[in-house]
């Protein structure tokens, strides 16, 4: 690992890691790995410091900043105005990455590509890596292995890519772009110029780019950098039974046979690797069948566009269990685009009071449930054989949840209840 003179000079001092989550505590673990010191800032674990001073911020170089802390953070004001440097994790660990680096970042699926394009490079034989937003530090992988023969596949979220100075990938993909994080940003610009500054600060050898991505370019009336590519309709086989033959997964497969053929690849490897391709839980897959009604989990559609995909996937009457914390967006347009789909709505969490509303006014059925588990109960009472119960919330998880993956797993373990006794919950 080389260990520029710029560097150098910024471990002359602790560095100030903003954030104690799994980002900023693999970053301090970088730091201490370079032989470096570093000193945790948080604003709520009082385990740390919980506020960053003026006088605080002339003890540091460098400050790490993980994703949380937007890009007008006032605790990044202070640092900057003190001449520190300020920088996400991801530019600190790509200023220390010997091999290849893979940009993905996408609205929606931008996990299951990250996930499948390392598992073809795997396959291949190659060192590859799935690391970023997937839930993998960038930097944690550093402390374990580097090397110029190894690939990084990074996910890199809207929130890494405002604070990225350094960051540099061999490829880059914006799969799609649509709704979502509007309680962050004041409006569909400003996310989209998030999502806009990888491409401007990555200099790629190749950009590939969705349709609709195309399509917001225009709309902001903002060129496309240099070799972009868009990616259109392609005559790559969609694997049969595979996860990829689903409406919403089909796009990624032509995206990663598009990358291989681009690095010289025989794009016929991914036929073969996705016979080993395991998708992330809780998105969209079947649960079961009990008594004839099928469960669907799809707990990490958090936000509008990936609930409608999941929504249009099927044919048959569908239940459709939904709402949770609110991140901005037109609950009434929403609405409207799916309630036509769907049989009835099977409401709970914070926004189920405005969806309910608007189900009524658009005359689709609906429930309100004070607690999710109730939800699921009732609209398995109420189901006949046939019927698809499909969770696909459309918005993020709340208490007593701490994420989608334990709203998933709740889910899944009442689907398993009913199929163990079904007399637990008596039809009627």
């Amino acid at each position: 690992m080389q260990i520029s003179k710029n560097i150098s000079s910024w471990l002359t001092k602790p560095v100030a890691v903003f954030g104690a989550g799994v980002s900023g505590k693999a970053a301090a673990d970088l730091v201490t790995h370079l032989g470096g010191k570093s000193i945790v800032y948080d604003e709520k674990n009082t385990d740390f410091p919980t506020s960053f001073t003026a006088g605080q911020a002339i003890d540091h170089n460098l400050v790490i900043a993980s994703p949380g802390f937007s890009i007008d953070h006032a605790w990044l004001e202070t640092a900057r105005n003190a001449g520190c440097e300020v920088i996400g994790e991801l530019d600190f660990s790509s200023l220390l990455w010997d091999g290849r680096i893979v940009a993905i970042t996408g609205t929606n699926g931008k996990t299951t590509l990250v996930e499948f394009i390392t598992h073809s490079l795997s396959y291949a034989g190659l060192n590859a890596f799935a690391v970023g937003n997937i839930g993998y530090p960038f930097a944690k992988l550093l402390t374990k292995h580097n090397s110029p023969d190894s690939w990084a596949v990074v996910e890199v979220s809207s929130f890494q890519a405002e604070l990225i100075r350094y960051f540099r990938s061999d490829s880059t993909v914006w799969s799609n772009f649509s709704e979502d994080h509007l309680d962050r940003y004041r409006g569909m610009e400003e996310y989209f110029q998030a999502k806009l500054r990888l491409l401007e600060v990555t200099q790629p050898k190749i950009t590939l780019i969705g349709e609709d991505v195309e399509a917001f370019f225009d709309v902001q009336k903002v060129t496309l950098p240099k070799s972009t590519y868009v990616m259109r309709e392609s005559s790559f086989r969609i694997p049969e039974h595979s996860i990829f033959s689903l409406k919403p997964q089909r796009k990624n497969f032509q995206l990663a046979a598009n990358l291989f053929c681009f690095w010289g690849y025989d794009p016929e490897l991914l036929q073969e690797s996705v016979k080993s391709f395991k998708q992330s839980p809780h998105r969209l897959s079947p649960v079961g069948v009990v008594d004839g009604v099928e469960f669907w989990n799809d707990s990490k559609a958090t936000n509008f566009s990936s609930a409608e995909a999941a929504v249009k996937q099927f044919q048959k009457p569908i239940f459709w269990i939904g709402g949770g914390r609110r991140k901005g967006g037109n609950i009434d347009a929403f609405v409207q685009r799916i309630g036509h789909r769907i049989k009835k709505a099977f409401l709970s969490g914070d926004t189920a009071e405005e969806l309910g509303d608007q189900f009524k006014q658009s005359h689709v059925a609906c429930q309100r449930f004070e607690n999710f588990e109730d939800s699921i109960k009732s609209a398995y009472q109420q189901a006949s054989p046939g019927v698809v119960i499909l969770f696909s919330p459309g918005f993020a998880s709340q208490k007593p949840f701490r994420n989608y993956s334990e709203r998933g797993n709740c889910f899944e373990n009442i689907v398993s209840d009913l199929k163990v006794n079904l007399k637990l919950t008596p039809k009627y």
